[in-house]
């Protein structure tokens, strides 16, 4: 199922694994990376509709799309749908070309609520219902939601903001299984994300919304239990891809191999590549891989001395040949993690943590621009 096409209005979505849009994360490279593993669908990573009227550097290298991506979205917040829709008819008339535009109702970082956007607004779901109203109306391209079970563990509002957004027009529905008051070690709850699909399917009659259940997918085992225990149409990968872009063949091809030291070799050196092509050349490239290193480099033995390696690289060069230099003391086929097929995660790992909780990274250092 997951290998099948769907479509968003007239948009053709190749499959239904798509790859999360990540602050800090979901940049070119990565997504071109993604793309040629199978992504079937891939985001720019949440912008601020009320910052778009502005500009700066890192806006730039947000609001960007490469030649060989096949298909691309965008996914922006707004605290009211009078901020949205100009938001959203400022991205459309820029050169970046996107096929689809998706609405984040979900993010939970406290600048973000703080202004009554992301995950703030499914407490209201009215004001969910009136933003994507308003956003539909100003854009030509399809329009979807991401949403959590509610603002807090104790007042879940997913049936009625799903059934409000079901009844506006979504063409997809995006559910994390948490609520924003969750921490990553709290449980998805399948139950809810399929309550607020049956909700969704009641509302939108013979109207059909792709329904994407999102939230601690990891590998093969964890996606097809997201797909028995909500009835999704598809699913979306967020953290489980950091460090491990393979999960999309993986999931795809309904196998846990683990890539070996040449396969991973050709991969992290091809990301390499499209960073540095990019970014170009210097501190300020090789300071924004090191995340995408420190994540890339578990898995084999001697792993942690290369780490420590990593903090100190100053340019995509260094980078290039360090990887070449430890590469070349494994054995070609030495698979990643050994025996342990499973992707080295756990309910409560937190890769990103220090980035969007702690440093409250998100849509904010665009839109103070």
């Amino acid at each position: 199922m997951l290998n099948d096409p769907f479509y968003l209005g007239n948009l053709k979505v190749p499959n239904g694994v798509l790859l999360a849009p990540l602050a800090g994360v979901s940049d070119v490279p990565f997504r071109r990376v993604c793309q040629e593993l199978g992504a079937g669908l891939t985001y720019i990573e949440m912008l601020s509709a009320a910052g778009m009227p502005h500009q700066n550097r890192k806006a730039g290298e947000l609001i960007a799309r490469d030649v060989a991506e096949p298909i691309l979205g965008a996914q922006m917040t707004g605290a009211t749908p009078e901020i949205m829709a100009l938001g959203a008819k400022i991205l459309m008339e820029k050169d970046l070309v996107v096929d689809t535009l998706d609405i984040n109702m979900g993010c939970p970082v406290k600048k973000i609520v703080g202004r009554g956007c992301g995950s703030a607004i499914v407490k209201d779901p009215k004001r969910a219902g009136d933003i994507l109203r308003a956003t539909i109306e100003a854009v030509d391209v399809p329009v979807s939601t991401k949403i959590r079970l509610g603002f807090t563990k104790s007042e879940q509002t997913v049936e009625a903001v799903c059934d409000e957004l079901a009844r506006v027009g979504t063409e997809m529905l995006v559910i994390h299984g948490r609520t924003r008051d969750c921490g990553y070690s709290d449980p998805i709850q399948y139950d809810r994300i399929k309550d607020g699909f049956a909700a969704a399917r009641s509302a939108a009659g013979d109207r059909k919304i792709q329904m994407v259940g999102n939230g601690n997918i990891f590998d093969l085992k964890t996606a097809k239990e997201m797909v028995d225990k909500t009835g999704c149409d598809g699913i979306m990968v967020s953290r489980g891809c950091l460090g491990n872009p393979w999960i999309f063949d993986q999931i795809l091809g309904d196998h846990d191999r683990q890539p070996t030291v040449s396969e991973w070799l050709d991969v992290v050196l091809r990301h390499v590549d499209y960073h540095r092509e990019f970014y170009t050349e210097g501190h300020y490239a090789a300071i924004r891989f090191r995340k995408h290193l420190l994540w890339y480099v578990s898995g084999f033995p001697g792993s942690r001395a290369l780490r420590n390696e990593i903090s100190q690289v100053n340019t995509m060069a260094d980078v290039r040949e360090r990887l070449l230099r430890y590469a070349e003391s494994l054995p070609d086929e030495l698979p990643r993690y050994g025996d342990h097929h499973e992707f080295a995660r756990t309910e409560d790992y937190d890769p990103k943590g220090e980035m969007d909780r702690d440093h409250d990274r998100g849509v904010e250092h665009y839109e103070d621009a």
